[in-house]
């Protein structure tokens, strides 16, 4: 995991590699877990909307994420790329993903392929 994530930074906007299938599932298993703090912040201040502090830490987490999230944008797109292109299909399939409803689907399934030579 920890090499999965140096190779993560090291190729922050490479869109002309190759990733594996290792290293972007583990990159997105660790995105998960660090978004699940932002989450839980989010339904504790969902749950008691009355309490001032818990909107204030709302704002304050929103605001974290939002930086957390533009931080990491351009390197996930990269990342996909280069996973679409090592298993053998070309870039521009990341668009699948804005197809309603089955998009994400589709693109989670053409990212799972084996790699190929």
């Amino acid at each position: 995991m920890i090499n999965a994530i140096k190779n993560f930074f090291k190729g922050y906007v490479d869109f002309s590699g190759r990733s594996t299938r290792p290293d972007y599932w583990w990159i997105w298993l660790a995105n998960i877990i660090l978004s699940i703090p932002f989450y839980m912040v989010y339904a504790s201040a969902m749950a008691n909307p009355d309490s001032e502090a818990a909107i204030m830490a709302l704002g304050l987490i929103g605001f974290v994420y939002l930086i957390f999230s533009l931080a990491l944008f351009l390197p996930g797109i990269a990342l996909t790329v280069r996973r679409l292109r090592d298993a053998g299909f070309h870039w521009a399939l990341i668009f699948v993903a804005f197809i309603p409803f089955v998009g994400g689907i589709a693109l989670m399934v053409l990212l799972a392929m084996p790699s190929k030579d």
